[in-house]
């Protein structure tokens, strides 16, 4: 089968007929071994609790109805070699949490609800110490077309930003990006609102966070799973359903960000809006349960 996107056939209506026969056989899924499931080893040593996406993933497959057995990979991966993992025939990882854009819906097979709502789209500037007042008087996209910006060479913020006409350059890991924005090479780091505080924690004599301006673009983060693993998507996308429905989501989601919101206080922010080319068509921005505004 292709990987395209547009070929993939619907899978709810399928993983429904699956659930109906396994709630008509209580003791054929009791005896039926886990659906073994294998997300990316995360690059940095953290407590697996504090993983937004690995906490609702295994919320999302405990919803499902179905025994599944999550375990992390043997390697540690980055966010490109995750992906490119499931792209591989090998069996070696199941699924995978990135940005979505066009090119990534057509290699994988996306589970259409934004697991961050959108918030990923919201961008606060890290920038060095003592540089703030250059930015005081920015107000609109003219006056950020100024700075040069960094971000991940293989990032999809990184092509949004220069449709945007915005000079970006390039950096291949975090320590790097750092490092750039350190030695002058770039005046911002843009990063989600969710991110930038833990990210400029223990690195405050360095960097502060830009206090007036906000960048907006439409985006969402979602599951990805290996192309034609109709089966996982389904049973993801339905766990994630009744979270939403039970409030589950929601509450995990409040637990884990409702601080970074309110420290970021994008209300007091000017906002500059931005275009995504790369932001797929068949995105479920009028489902509004799904997204939240900050």
């Amino acid at each position: 089968m292709s990987c395209k996107r547009r070929q993939f056939l619907p899978v709810l209506p399928a993983l429904l007929t699956m659930t109906a026969a396994v709630q008509a056989s209580p003791a054929a899924a009791l005896v039926a071994p886990p659906l073994r499931v294998v997300y990316p080893r995360p690059v940095r040593d953290v407590d697996r609790s504090s993983l937004f996406p690995l906490q609702l993933l295994k919320l999302a497959l405990d919803a499902s109805g179905v025994r599944c057995e999550l375990s992390d990979s043997k390697d540690l991966m980055v966010q490109s070699r995750a992906l490119k993992e499931l792209e591989a025939p090998q069996d070696h990882l199941h699924i995978a949490w990135s940005m979505t854009s066009v090119q990534r819906e057509q290699s994988l097979l996306p589970v259409r609800i934004p697991i961050f709502k959108g918030l990923y789209g919201w961008r606060v500037l890290l920038i060095k110490q003592g540089q703030q007042a250059a930015w005081s008087e920015v107000d609109g996209l003219d006056g950020l077309k100024r700075f040069t910006l960094v971000q991940g060479h293989d990032w999809p913020d990184t092509e949004i930003l220069r449709a945007n006409g915005l000079t970006v350059t390039t950096g291949s890991s975090f320590a790097a990006l750092f490092k750039m924005l350190d030695m002058g090479r770039a005046q911002a780091f843009p990063r989600s609102v969710l991110e930038a505080g833990w990210e400029q924690e223990g690195q405050k004599q360095l960097f502060a966070i830009e206090p007036s301006l906000v960048l907006h673009y439409p985006t969402a983060v979602y599951f990805f799973v290996r192309p034609g693993d109709q089966r996982l998507a389904a049973l993801v996308e339905l766990g994630l359903n009744r979270l939403l429905a039970n409030g589950g989501f929601d509450r995990l989601f409040d637990a884990h960000h409702a601080e970074p919101l309110r420290q970021a206080g994008l209300h007091r922010r000017r906002v500059i809006e931005l275009h995504n080319p790369l932001l797929p068509e068949q995105t479920p921005l009028a489902r509004k349960e799904l997204w939240r505004l900050p």
